[in-house]
């Protein structure tokens, strides 16, 4: 019984389309369980295709390979890998060491993807070296500094630290002095006495004096054998079955030699990283923070708890898409069938017809078109927020004389002037021609005029939300109301016998007056109910509608902040996107610059998948740099952002990046993040590779 051997081999090798090379013809041999064997021939007869056949470097085009009288067509990939680690050792013409990496690392690496612990691994390298007198201070040198002899020595107790049955040396001596040949071929011989070593070299002498059996290959056939006595013992030969092999302590270890080998490509790459993090914090930071800073920023509106109230009708034009929307006050009835809705606000005329917002106002000859005349119920504290006023004080009893106005009147009126704004008089003029039909020929229209002047002046400055702002200047409603109550239509009254008040007529006009500016005021009783009043109003059915100007106002914040968001989270996708075509690109190109070293591993046992993940946890340590420094720089990066936002709009906290709680779970938003960058580091890693072409050991190590 053989420990190895092979049955009508053949390969074929494809040159072009049309043509194909015959390596091996048919050929049929067996190999004892110990001895030195050696097989001979000129370049290109086939020894080093023998070689990778047995070695499983390479799979035969023809013919079956045989280890303990198993079929090895017949195993699958763990076996195989099995085979690679613990049955056989290679030994290659130009070592195929890991050159970055140390002696002491290339000799213990079969044994820790084997699956010992570095410490064990350690101390079955440092025995081998210790056996043929390996200088220890080149333990730790780089194998990138070894001279041939010392390579080559290193190479063969690489193939020895798994105590492996087989080892095969393909033209150990071949680059070497006599000296060293020697030196080699005499640790060949003598661990070939208890395993099995098959030899390609190219110096007779040696062979001749070392080997034990001698095959001779030309043009792919068995030219002879010269055949010496072997003993054979079979007591230890495997099966090529076992434990399947895991990665283990190698990969990390690898994983981190890498890194800092490439550590300016991985810089970019944690940059690339930390940029994608990063903006993606501060992007949901913005969307979870804005809308919460603009609602609570669009309160401090002075004039919030003033809206419009009205009945809008439509009426279809026959044979046209448009129609017609009629608004118009709504009747008593209807307002008394609304009562319990309108339970909430104050309901008044709407008295812009007699003193509209856009009035003549002046300050001594100067006409001031920028100011417009905003009406408050009262200046009383449940009506307003006394909190936003930043100079000046709000009047303690309502009355026509004072105003307050909002910061950019204030800023308006002091570049106008180039004076403070508070205690400055102005005019408020107003009139309004109102005529009564009588319905009588002799006297069918009384008219009236309405002249409103007052002198008023300035007592505070208020801190209003200044989006879409114009200059406003607040007056008393309920002072105005009183006004209007006390000021008649002498015409009118007189013609009636009776005293009606400006007030009186706005209130009982026609629905369809123009006196009635076609609408209600609503006034908020107390300013608590601001936010709910825009959710309240949209419960209200059509025809009704409520106009409220700071709602508005807020509503088209909103869709620009919605928008931004929008156009934040397609760059977010797209970053994260790039992010992870970078790393993916970074991953492919590393995989493809390690083709040899992949190889190199693969013959020693290592699967693709163990392969893998030395990438994989490179783009896994890359991504977890990249995160301790998103953590960090994300709350430093959203408290500057904040700082500039503030002083550009005055919204603050516009970012707010949720660490301690997202969707009112705990810490979810951290680790969305980390689990997120994990994905990112496995797709980027995997979805290349696993289109990357497998790499053949034979080609990216073939020697011949």
């Amino acid at each position: 019984m053989y420990i190895l051997r092979i049955s009508n081999i053949s390969k074929k090798f494809k040159i072009d389309d049309n043509k194909e090379r015959i390596a091996l013809d048919r050929m049929s041999l067996m190999f004892p369980s110990n001895g030195l064997i050696s097989i001979v021939g000129k370049s290109g007869s086939g020894k080093s295709t023998l070689l990778n056949i047995l070695s499983l470097m390479d799979e035969p085009t023809n013919g079956v390979v045989y280890y303990m009288n198993k079929r090895m067509d017949r195993w699958n990939n763990r076996q195989k890998e099995k085979y690679r680690n613990k049955e056989i050792g290679m030994i290659f013409q130009h070592y195929h060491l890991l050159e970055n990496e140390t002696v002491l690392f290339n000799i213990m690496l079969p044994a820790l993807i084997g699956g010992k612990s570095v410490k064990e691994a350690e101390i079955a390298a440092k025995n081998l070296l210790k056996s043929i007198d390996f200088k220890e201070y080149l333990y730790d040198q780089k194998c990138a500094d070894l001279s041939g002899g010392e390579k080559e020595r290193v190479a063969i107790l690489r193939a020895l630290i798994n105590d492996p049955k087989i080892v095969f040396a393909d033209e150990p001596t071949g680059a070497l002095d006599e000296k060293n040949s020697y030196l080699v071929m005499d640790i060949l011989k003598k661990i070939s006495k208890d395993r099995l070593v098959i030899l390609v070299s190219h110096n007779m002498s040696l062979v001749e004096q070392y080997a034990d059996e001698i095959i001779h290959i030309k043009d792919g056939h068995i030219e002879k054998i010269e055949d010496k006595e072997v003993v054979t013992d079979q007591s230890n030969a495997s099966d090529g079955k076992g434990k399947t092999i895991k990665s283990s302590k190698w990969v990390s270890l690898l994983t981190k030699s890498n890194f800092k080998r490439r550590l300016k490509r991985n810089i970019v790459s944690i940059s690339s990283l930390i940029i994608g993090l990063v903006s993606s914090m501060l992007i949901i930071g913005f969307s979870n923070g804005s809308k919460t800073s603009v609602q609570n920023k669009s309160y401090r509106q002075f004039n919030y708890g003033v809206s419009t109230f009205y009945k809008e009708t439509k009426q279809e034009i026959p044979g046209s898409k448009m129609s017609l929307v009629q608004m118009s006050k709504i009747n008593e009835e209807e307002m008394t069938l609304l009562n319990d809705y309108l339970s909430v606000f104050i309901v008044e005329p709407n008295t812009d017809a007699l003193l509209p917002s856009c009035p003549t106002i002046k300050c001594g000859e100067e006409k001031l078109e920028e100011l417009t005349y905003q009406p408050i119920y009262s200046f009383e504290k449940q009506y307003v927020d006394p909190s936003l006023v930043i100079n000046g004080y709000v009047p303690q009893v309502d009355n026509p004389f004072e105003v307050v106005i909002n910061q950019k009147a204030y800023s308006y009126l002091k570049s106008k002037f180039n004076s403070e704004p508070i205690g400055l008089e102005f005019t408020v003029h107003s009139d309004f021609e109102y005529h009564y039909y009588t319905n009588n020929d002799f006297n069918p229209v009384i008219t009236d005029y309405f002249i409103y002047d007052k002198s008023v002046h300035i007592v505070g400055v208020v801190d209003d939300f200044n989006f879409l702002s114009t200059p406003k200047m607040y007056y008393s409603y309920s002072s105005f109301k009183e006004y209007l109550e006390e000021s008649l239509l002498n015409n009118l009254s007189s013609y009636l016998n009776e005293d009606i008040s400006w007030y009186d007529r706005i209130s009982t006009c026609d629905n369809s007056d123009t006196i009635s500016s076609y609408s209600n005021r609503l006034f908020l009783k107390d300013i608590s109910n601001i936010p709910i009043l825009k959710e309240y109003i949209s419960f209200l059915s059509e025809p009704y509608k409520i106009d409220c100007l700071a709602i508005s106002i807020s509503d088209t914040l909103f869709d620009l902040m919605d928008a931004a968001t929008m156009g934040m989270e397609l760059f977010l996708i797209i970053a994260l996107a790039g992010t992870a075509l970078i790393l993916g690109i970074i991953s492919f190109s590393s995989y493809s610059e390690d083709k040899k070293t992949s190889a190199i591993l693969t013959c020693l046992g290592a699967n693709r998948k163990s392969i893998f993940s030395i990438y994989a946890r490179e783009n896994f340590l890359v991504g977890g740099v990249a995160l301790i420094a998103s953590f960090a720089l994300s709350p430093l990066l959203a408290w500057l952002a904040n700082l500039i936002i503030k002083n550009i709009t005055t919204f603050e906290n516009i970012i707010r990046i949720p660490f301690l709680s997202f969707m009112n779970v705990p810490l979810l938003f951290p680790l969305i993040i980390i689990l997120g960058t994990l994905v990112i580091a496995l797709l980027a890693t995997y979805i290349p590779l696993m289109f990357s072409k497998k790499i053949s050991p034979r080609e990216e190590l073939m020697d011949e």
